[in-house]
């Protein structure tokens, strides 16, 4: 099946493929406009199938080395998987990781018959907003403030440095690249890009997408090495559900690797969060 570069032209049939996805195997749409906008544009490896004028797949390759894919039938998800894997070959990626879920049994069952391995899980968690939020108990000696336009290196720099410990399919983007996944979009909010300083040192951070359809996101949160254990992150945590709730936010959500091994899980558990839903990682060497 003749397989494409996806186009702006594109947008709405991917959209509407997506959302049909989405409800039949998640029982909602997790996907946005924005985000989409923003993939096309972004991405280097975008592609589409078509049969009959109808659009019948989608996939998507990232500068961090991720798979996307949806199809009607498996025969085009072998299509397009298979132009996504040649086009990494072609920008010299040595792996692909591709993140799925039981219940869409096309791609599930694609990744299991071409070379995929599961490799580990990640868990959607959810906190309501409701009642009482405490105030943040900040470490002393640190001060809180929001993200300008200097401060782009030193974050990508602190990223990088907390996932490269332990996450082996982290792949270290140069910076232009992270700058546009980051912030050219819709969600980026400078004033929910929340960084902690200690003596002027960037000890840690949390940055927040935009609030939608009242619900809030936390796209990461980090904090140094030498900072852990002292209540930094429960703090920025806590600082993030006042200012989504200042936002008409009635809830947050954020997705978490289980094999993170800085107590990321119990930290979000001990702060109310709560287990919805859990997607498999796959990877591939190429």
């Amino acid at each position: 099946m003749p397989v494409r570069t996806a186009t702006a032209a594109d947008l709405d049939d991917v959209l509407s493929l997506l959302a049909a996805r989405d409800r039949a195997v998640l029982g909602e749409v997790e996907v946005r406009r924005s985000y989409l906008e923003h993939q096309l544009a972004q991405a280097k490896d975008s592609v589409v199938a078509r049969q009959n004028g109808a659009l019948s797949g989608y996939g998507s390759l990232d500068a961090e080395q991720n798979v996307a894919l949806a199809a009607v039938d498996g025969a085009v998800a072998d299509d397009l998987l298979g132009e996504i894997e040649t086009r990494a070959r072609g920008r010299g990626f040595g792996h692909v990781t591709c993140v799925a879920v039981p219940e869409d049994r096309i791609v599930w069952e694609l990744l299991e018959r071409s070379g995929y391995a599961r490799e580990r899980d990640i868990v959607r968690m959810w906190r309501s907003l409701d009642g009482d939020l405490p105030a943040p108990p900040w470490p002393d000696g640190v001060e809180v403030r929001s993200y300008d336009d200097r401060d782009g290196e030193r974050v990508h720099a602190l990223l990088d440095a907390a996932y490269a410990g332990w996450d082996p399919d982290n792949v270290e983007l140069g910076h232009d690249d992270w700058l546009a996944f980051m912030t050219d979009h819709e969600d980026f909010d400078p004033s929910l890009w929340f960084l902690a300083e200690r003596n002027g040192e960037l000890v840690a951070c949390a940055l927040l997408w935009r609030p939608s359809d009242g619900s809030g996101w936390v796209k990461d949160i980090v904090v140094t090495e030498d900072e852990r254990g002292r209540g930094l992150g429960r703090a920025l945590l806590e600082h993030a559900f006042r200012a989504y709730r200042d936002r008409g936010a009635a809830r947050v959500g954020l997705k978490v690797d289980t094999s993170n091994p800085t107590g990321a899980v119990r930290l979000y558990e001990r702060t109310g969060f709560v287990v919805d839903r859990t997607y498999r990682i796959w990877s591939k060497p190429l």
